[in-house]
């Protein structure tokens, strides 16, 4: 294990055993890393006093110990979306956005645009911190947009580092493969994938494989049983969960465009207030 990674649980250990009392010790400790390291610091002491302000002393510690680790140049990964009790239907999202962020930060944005790099891992942090207390749904959907926002800004800051690199030798003509279009179906109500919706999804993501790069279109719908308010957020959780599901098996998220449309356009037409289970599903429509 990394002697830097180990130093910085040891810093975490110490102030686990004196709950609410971190940020003070954290406030004292000066910056002195890279600008990376010193604006995730400033951004960990940010999260540290809001959970304080809340009384949520336990995470205003944690977060104060990261800023303490930070300041000292050592060490701290995103954590883990198993680190925290999430929600079910979220725990797709986080783990692809997650390994999204770990790609782009890996990938030289650390040095290349460490304020914005520092300041996805932060949005990251409260994300799902945020998501476990599930108490405050402005905040949740504050930090992750602030997340999806700032991934492909960094993605581009890594491309431009390498533009200069000679392109790589083109790939032999392939013959054409015609698109496809692939219907994720989900229980009333629900947005969990099931073991079916798994094979139907990891079969979309393998054929996207046959285009370079593919042109993934992912729709979410309801039956028309409930509000349409109440439908629209259903389809679009729909729609988010299984565009999570295709990065976490490969596909680019650059590739891939969410759509969401509740009740509206059914495969199978009925009455209001209807449950047909043809008409609870995620289109997923790969072409090149």
């Amino acid at each position: 294990m990394n002697a830097k990674i180990i130093l910085a649980a040891g810093a975490m250990l110490a102030l686990a055993g004196c709950v609410g009392g971190g940020l003070s010790k954290a406030e004292k400790v000066p910056p002195q890393g890279t600008e990376f390291d010193n604006a995730l610091s400033i951004g960990y002491l940010r999260l540290a006093r809001a959970e304080q302000a809340e009384a949520d002393y336990a995470d205003a510690d944690y977060f104060a110990a990261r800023a303490i680790t930070t300041a000292n140049a050592l060490i701290v990964l995103p954590p883990e979306a198993s680190s925290r009790k999430l929600p079910p239907q979220d725990q797709f999202y986080v783990l692809a956005a997650r390994e999204e962020l770990v790609e782009v930060l890996d990938g030289g944005s650390r040095i290349r645009a460490p304020q914005l790099a520092a300041s996805a891992q932060i949005a990251y942090e409260c994300w799902i911190q945020e998501l476990e207390e599930n108490l405050q749904p402005d905040h949740i959907a504050a930090c992750r947009d602030q997340l999806d926002g700032l991934i492909p800004a960094l993605r581009n800051a890594n491309i431009d580092e390498v533009a200069a690199a000679p392109p790589p030798p083109k790939p032999m003509a392939k013959k054409m493969v015609k698109g496809k279009l692939f219907k994720v179906l989900f229980p009333t109500g629900g947005s969990k994938l099931d073991g079916k919706a798994n094979e139907t999804v990891t079969a979309a993501a393998a054929h996207s494989g046959n285009y370079k790069p593919p042109r993934v279109i992912v729709a979410g719908y309801t039956d028309r049983q409930g509000s349409d308010a109440d439908n629209d957020t259903l389809a679009a959780k729909r729609a988010r969960v299984v565009a999570a599901a295709l990065r976490i098996r490969g596909v680019a998220r650059t590739t891939i465009k969410t759509q969401s449309y509740g009740e509206r356009f059914p495969d199978v037409r009925t009455a209001d207030g209807i449950a047909e289970p043809k008409n609870r599903r995620v289109e997923v429509n790969v072409a090149p």
